[in-house]
């Protein structure tokens, strides 16, 4: 550090503080605003009331629920916005996500302020061991108080390099939430219609052992009128006994489809609940050429944009440490005021000083950092090509296996279950009049069984396969 310089204390002290008070008052952060990246599922349904979707985050405060066996227990219903909803305020990855956002924030408030200034005060030449004195001179013992704040932030544009690198931390935070809240939309979705398909088999596998059993009354009347053999009892028997374990693993299934969902709702009471909704669909959507979907894709993944936006910070960071590499300028300004007159015998004089200090980047140019930053930038393309090659793969996969859904869809004669439903009756009452043998009447259930199960998965996988693509692209371009 050198000396500060002693001048004639004049006006020229005060209009140096005026000028470092003006530069001050403009070096305040700006306030930024991000880019938010396309927003999915934003506008999924709007006519539906999302706010009449129940609270049972894990935080929230719920009432002691009653015991399912208890007959004033009633079962929470979901719809499907409902799931969307609860889902995302209890999934506590989001609220991890949202934190990101607000540490990049944080973080560019810190890149926004400007450094402090420094006051020294401080005296010397002051007596030790004797008085100064006219006959007996010494010092003359003086007080000074300087301040001084470095410059260089301001003359280099370190800190516009550093605001720029905040941005883009910020607009990195902001995709990467988005597409935490994308994957966590996507699995709510494919959970809720999971249970759809469960529950109808579930039905579907009561219904056919609810016909068995009608069918066991019919048999065991015939064999008592002597009309048929024990043998057509068994048979009925061991058909009713394999129905009982199918309802038994499809009750299975569907436990565990709700318990995956209660687990996406944050979940935890012994609550039961059930989600309203059809598999059943008005008009099914047209198939996306690859291409479109791709470009889609391109346009609206915030996982993607997250990656183009490192991008973008890898270069603010490069010219950032490059900024750094210049040289630390300190100016200052002092007073100092001589206290003369007991001393030498002269009077006391106040005097001010003006000085600046430079550090020399003779060895440290900020090499390391900077080839740190161009490493960065070059990971970060790599990065990016990286997912444009996945998502390319995964949009091919997705768009197939939704024009796949959609083939069968539109090509299942929508009269095969009414017909099947049909053969199976009239089968039966041919049996129960003689006309029919229980082969005959097992063959027809079979049928109408296998008939309507493809027709529930086809629908499942329609709408599985449809917002599987919506997710996949990043925006429900599908309805």
């Amino acid at each position: 550090m050198r000396k500060l310089t002693r001048m004639p204390s004049n006006g020229k002290g005060r209009l140096s503080v005026i000028a470092v008070l003006a530069l001050l008052n403009g070096c305040a952060a700006p306030s930024y605003q991000p880019v938010l990246p396309p927003a999915y599922m934003q506008d999924f349904n709007p006519a539906a009331d999302l706010d009449a979707a129940p609270d049972l985050a894990p935080d929230s405060a719920v009432p002691e629920p009653e015991k399912p066996s208890s007959p004033k227990a009633q079962a929470r219903e979901f719809t499907l916005n409902q799931v969307i909803r609860t889902a995302l305020k209890a999934d506590p990855v989001i609220h991890s996500a949202f934190e990101n956002i607000t540490q990049a924030e944080a973080d560019l408030l810190t890149a926004g302020l400007p450094p402090n200034p420094e006051v020294s005060v401080s005296g010397s030449l002051v007596p030790l061991d004797r008085s100064f004195t006219v006959t007996r001179q010494g010092g003359p013992p003086q007080f000074d108080a300087g301040i001084s704040m470095p410059i260089d932030w301001f003359l280099f544009g370190k800190r516009a390099a550093a605001i720029v690198s905040g941005q883009r931390g910020v607009d990195v935070a902001t995709a990467d939430f988005a597409n935490t809240i994308r994957v966590r939309i996507a699995s709510a979705i494919a959970a809720f219609y999971t249970v759809l398909e469960a529950q109808a088999m579930l039905d579907l596998a009561q219904e056919n052992n609810a016909n068995l059993t009608e069918m066991e009354k019919i048999i065991l009347n015939r064999v008592a009128l002597g009309g048929v053999g024990t043998i057509e009892a068994d048979r009925i028997h061991l058909s009713i006994f394999s129905s009982h374990r199918d309802v038994h693993a499809r009750e299975l299934e569907l436990n565990a489809a709700l318990n995956q969902l209660r687990a996406l709702l944050g979940i935890v009471e012994n609550v039961p609940i059930e989600v309203k909704g059809s598999l059943e669909i008005a008009k099914p959507a047209s198939p996306l050429p690859i291409d479109a979907a791709f470009k889609l894709a391109e346009e609206n993944r915030p996982d993607l944009l997250s990656l183009q936006r490192q991008l973008a910070k890898a270069n603010a960071d490069i010219a950032l440490e490059q900024s750094k590499a210049y040289p630390q300028v300190v100016p200052k300004i002092g007073y100092t005021r001589q206290f003369q007159e007991q001393a030498i015998g002269y009077p006391d004089a106040n005097s001010w000083g003006a000085g600046v200090d430079v550090v020399v980047p003779l060895f440290d140019r900020n090499q390391g950092n900077i080839a740190k930053a161009k490493s960065v930038l070059v990971q970060s393309r790599a990065n990016l090509q990286a997912q444009l090659t996945t998502l390319r793969s995964e949009i091919d996969q997705a768009v197939n296996a939704f024009a796949s859904a959609h083939q069968i869809l539109v090509n299942d004669d929508p009269g095969q279950l009414d017909a099947a439903k049909n053969v199976r009756d009239k089968i039966n009452q041919a049996y129960e009049l003689g006309g029919k043998t229980l082969i005959e009447v097992l063959d027809a259930q079979r049928i109408y069984l296998e008939t309507y199960r493809l027709h529930i998965t086809s629908r499942s996988n329609y709408w599985h396969s449809l917002y599987q693509l919506n997710a996949a692209i990043g925006k429900d371009v599908l309805r």
